[in-house]
Order: C-alpha cells, then sequence, then structure tokens
C-alpha cells in the first residue's frame, strides 16, 4: 500500500540574488493521477467562480467548456488538454492552440485545432466552437 501511494518531494532551494538574510521557498513536486488531482482541486483551487445561483465555472487554461467538472478540468487533465487562445496584437484573426500559433485561414486553424484534439475526441466540438467564435470576434473587431 505504501508503494501506490503518490511520491511527494520536498527540497530547499536558495534564491539566486544573495541577500543579508536567507530566502528559501518551498518546491513540491507529485507525481499522481489525474482523478486524484481532481479529488484534491475540485473543492479549492484559485480558478474556481461560483455565480449568485451557486453555478460553479472555473477559468483555468485548458478549460474549453469553463464547466466545473472532471471531464473538462485543465489542472487534472493537463497532460491531454487542450488550451485555445486568441492571439494578441495579430492583423488577422489568429489563435494559440497549446503553445503553438495557429494563423492563416480559418481552415488551416480549425485542422491545427483538429490535431490538438486527436487525444481527446470528447473535447473536438467545444475546441472547434471556441476557435470559430474567436474568430467570429477578430472579424467583428476589425469591421468597426
Amino acid at each position: 500500500a505504501a508503494r501506490d501511494a503518490p511520491s511527494v518531494s520536498l527540497r530547499r532551494t536558495r534564491s539566486p540574488v544573495r541577500h543579508t538574510h536567507t530566502h528559501t521557498k518551498m518546491i513540491s513536486h507529485v507525481d499522481a493521477s489525474s482523478e486524484l488531482l481532481w479529488q484534491l482541486t475540485k473543492s479549492h483551487n484559485a480558478h474556481l467562480k461560483t455565480s449568485v445561483n451557486n453555478t460553479r465555472f472555473s477559468n483555468e487554461a485548458g478549460n474549453l467548456t469553463a464547466e466545473h467538472s472532471f471531464k473538462a478540468s485543465g489542472l487534472a487533465n493537463g497532460a491531454t488538454a487542450v488550451d485555445i487562445q486568441e492571439l494578441a496584437d495579430a492583423a488577422k484573426a489568429a489563435t494559440v492552440v497549446n503553445g503553438k500559433k495557429c494563423a492563416g485561414t480559418f481552415r488551416s486553424q480549425v485542422g491545427e485545432t483538429k490535431l490538438a484534439c486527436a487525444g481527446r475526441a470528447d473535447l473536438e466540438k467545444a475546441a472547434l466552437a471556441r476557435v470559430s467564435a474567436l474568430h467570429k470576434a477578430g472579424r467583428v473587431a476589425r469591421a468597426n
């Protein structure tokens, strides 16, 4: 049973800047399953937002639908999460999919999004909706 427990390693590191007093910070690394991470973070995390009628939303990176669930969580599913953001300071509508810039035609952005969702077919529809909404918002902003 002790072997199945997640390994936690804590080590102290010193700040690279030398001062008259010593700054130490704790760095932790936990190797755990996504189910365990979800159980630990579902009640309390910095990205959790609750509306007036107790509906829970999450604005974490990798959460395409903003719903607070295991399936949509970017924290619990970090390895397979799909993150789509608008590329700032772009002349045309462009997106960033998992850290990779996707500029060009809407069709090429859709192709890159489908490639990013290859491991998570359940997120493909939400990812394509996000790319479409960002592309439409870019067109509206340029038209005004």
